[in-house]
This record gives C-alpha cells, structure tokens and sequence, in this order.
C-alpha cells in the first residue's frame, strides 16, 4: 500500500468532487457554503487533503478565525456546522494522520484553541474518542427524521406523532397557505421575524449579512425560504438548505401572535413532501442540548431519531479560560472556542 501524503490546499472544486461522492456528506462541506461562512465571518478556509499517490484518501476542511488571544480553528464553524474527516473508503491511517496533523498545525500557527466537530451521520465519534488528546469535550443530541422513499402523503403523515397531525389538520382548517420563494422579500422577512423573535427569547439571531450572501453564494437547488400565510398575509417562514440527501432545518421564525395556527408545522409538512421526490432521504433538525426537553420532544414527534454528535476541543492557550461568553460572541463570532460552563470568569 502507497504511504499516506498530507498537504493543505485551498481548490475548493477538486475537493468538492470528492465530497459529493460521500452521501454522508452535508452541506456545510460544500464548497459554496464554505465560501459563504468564510466570507461572512472574515474567516480564512482550508482542506488538509490525504492522498495515497494520485488518489485522495480523506479530507478535513477547516475555518480559522485570527482574534486578538490568536487563531481559533474549527472544523467547522458557524451555527450547527459538522467539520471532522471525510472519506469514501474507509483508511483508519489516513484519518488519524489527518486529525494529528489538524491539531498540529493549529497550535504551529498560535491558535489558541482548535475544534473538530464530528458528523452525526458518520456515526464515527468512538474513532475520534479513541485518538484525541482532547482538553474539553462538548456534547449535542442531533435529530433526524428518515424520509420515506416514496411522496405518498398518508405514509409521511402517518408516520409522525400526536400532535403533529392535529397540528396539520388544524393549520389546513384554519387556511394556512404555504409557498416558496428565494426573493429578496422572502429574505427579509425571515431575516426580521427570526431576530424579533431571537431578540424576544434573549438568544443570539444570525446576523442579516448572513441572509444577504446566500443567494451570491449557493446554487438555486440548495437553498429555499418556505412562507406560510394566512389571508394573504406572510406569518411564518422557514429557511431550508440542501446538499446530497440532506434537508438542513436551518432557521425558522414566525409572529408570535400567529403561533396557535401551527404554520409552522405546516411548512414543515410541505417541505418533506416536495422533497421527496428530488430524492432526500434525511431531514436533519440540527442539535439540541441536553436540557432542552421541550425543542427534543418537538422534533421528536416528527419521527426524528437520535444521532449523538461531539466536539472534540484542544486548548493550547489558557488565556481562552479567562474571558466572559460575550467577548467569543464578539471577537470570534460564529466560531466554537471552548464550552461556557469551563470559563473561570
């Protein structure tokens, strides 16, 4: 067998290539969400590419972020983004000589801490458990609803769990209409109804240049706004992103006074529907702590089963433990730096 080779580059095209051909593989490895991330975090993007000869054996794409205690890595960045190796054929050597080196060269170029966040589908954490001389480790509970294969609306339906039909019905009643859109008034009120209703929760809303790049950056097929409205007038939306055979739920919002119509529920119906027949096998809910009972038994009740995720944090300057969670969301936003129950301070 030819040795394994190690090189970083930057020819998002070629990798991108090779990660398609994982159905494993999630957007957020794509080159075009990448580009996005970066561009929108002030960010710098690599692959660290393993070949045996000619023939790439495995991939980690990483973003790092210079702030003033150093470079923050992570693989990858931004809200709810998986990072960790991608490989077709399995190659154990390969993938811990990828991982040492990701940990290595951040602590060469002054990082201050370094990231990888693993793929749920890939169901691989024990690998990296096993490997990782890990400083602190994090945990969500990713949730995925398996699709059905073929768009027969009685199966899908039928499949979810009371209350979620009630919850269709009563939103069909109460003539809620639902329609797509990638216009620029789509963007805005989703962009608005998700920060007032952030704002109102105290959570932290993504920032409006991260709606205004998308449509510079992801082809028609991997983006859509789902709105819901009700005598014509817009009160509900739901961002959806697309990549091999995975929906992300991404951002959803709706008006407060206008949650009893289950709008939202409605979109979500519509939107596993429509893509059925494009192909999508995995609705991806994203991650949910572990105190958050009542976002768990949410997405639960649309038949989403338990997909364990970790991030596997290393630690190389312990000025990072000394600083409040407010300074990382300003100085490294959108970046993982280390858990917050850790934080002396």
């Amino acid at each position: 067998m030819l040795p394994v080779n190690l090189s970083i580059e930057k020819n998002l095209i070629s990798c991108n290539e090779f990660v398609k051909a994982n159905p494993n593989s999630l957007v957020y490895t794509d080159k075009n969400f990448i580009n996005l991330v970066s561009q929108h975090l002030n960010a710098e993007y690599r692959w660290l590419i393993a070949k045996r000869g000619s023939e790439i054996v495995g991939a980690l794409p990483f973003i790092k972020k210079l702030g003033p205690i150093g470079y923050v890595y992570n693989s990858l960045a931004y809200y709810g983004s998986y990072g960790g190796v991608i490989q077709n054929i399995e190659d154990d050597e390969a993938k811990e000589k990828l991982i040492e080196r990701y940990y290595d060269i951040a602590r060469e170029t002054g990082a201050c801490c370094a990231t990888i966040i693993t793929n749920p589908l890939e169901k691989d954490y024990t690998f990296y458990e096993s490997i990782i001389n890990y400083d602190y480790k994090d945990y969500r509970i990713g949730q995925i609803t398996q699709l059905p294969i073929t768009p027969e609306k009685e199966e899908l339906f039928r499949s979810f769990q009371d209350p979620r039909p009630r919850n269709i019905r009563k939103a069909i009643k109460d003539g809620v209409q639902i329609e797509k859109s990638q216009s620029k008034w789509a963007i805005d009120f989703l962009f608005e109804t998700h920060k007032r209703e952030m704002d109102a929760k105290g959570g932290l809303a993504k920032k409006r240049q991260f709606f205004d790049l998308i449509p510079n950056h992801l082809n028609q097929n991997q983006w859509m706004i789902y709105i819901a409205k009700k005598d014509g007038r817009p009160i509900a939306a739901l961002l959806l992103l697309y990549f091999n055979k995975t929906i992300e739920y991404f951002t959803p919002a709706i008006i407060y006074e206008f949650r009893n119509t289950q709008a939202s529920t409605l979109i979500v119906f519509k939107a596993m529907l429509d893509a059925i027949p494009n192909g999508f096998k995995y609705w991806n809910w994203g991650g949910t702590w572990t105190s958050q009972d009542g976002v768990y038994n949410y997405k639960k009740k649309w038949n989403a089963n338990d997909f364990p995720y970790y991030y596997y944090i290393k630690c190389f300057n312990k000025d990072v433990l000394y600083n409040p969670p407010e300074y990382y969301q300003k100085e490294y936003y959108g970046f993982y730096t280390i858990p917050y129950t850790k934080l002396v301070n």
